[in-house]
């Protein structure tokens, strides 16, 4: 059955279309310095849709087209697609938009372009998940401007010694001592 790629309502031309799908999962060594294989989940990433397609020289308006999709803006960033594709539809994938590079490659012998590019998902499963979670309330911390009292502190310490090292305590108690 062969593969195809709706971007809102526009079928991305050519033949040979390939796609696939990449979820990444950022994980990061719970080992410390043991010889455990034990990982600690980062999250996961918005997914990426790779597509590549063949288009033929004398196709050359397709190609065109397509590029303008390609560069087309919404509010500031990459314009955003509604895809329809078998792979990106049963990971989950709905929407997204151009992301990295748009490559074409000319085939002289073929006489056609090899495409290739990226969409970034927008809105990933996981970040609306995340969207949808209440945030813990901060507990604000109070200051009523009232100055520590020298009688709170601990036997022989004052504010000055307290910001003190203990190599430079010695000195000073040294230094009191002398007079």
């Amino acid at each position: 059955m062969p593969d195809f790629l709706l971007l809102d309502d526009y079928t991305v031309p050519g033949f040979g279309l390939t796609v696939s799908l990449t979820l990444p999962i950022k994980d990061e060594d719970a080992s410390g310095d043991s010889s455990s294989t034990s990982k600690a989940e980062k999250g996961k990433k918005g997914k990426k849709l790779e597509v590549k397609t063949r288009i033929r020289f004398k196709d050359e308006d397709k190609l065109t087209e397509f590029m303008s999709l390609a560069e087309a803006t919404g509010k500031g960033d990459g314009r955003l697609f509604t895809i329809t594709n078998r792979v990106a539809n049963a990971a989950g994938m709905r929407q997204g938009r151009f992301s990295g590079d748009v490559k074409i490659d000319p085939q002289e012998g073929l006489a056609m372009w090899e495409l290739s590019f990226s969409l970034a998902e927008h809105k990933s499963v996981p970040e609306m998940a995340e969207d949808r979670e209440e945030t813990p309330a901060v507990a604000a911390q109070q200051n009523n401007g009232d100055k520590v009292d020298a009688a709170a502190a601990p036997e022989g310490s004052t504010a000055e010694t307290e910001q003190l090292d203990i190599f430079q305590r010695g000195l000073k108690k040294l230094n009191d001592w002398w007079g």
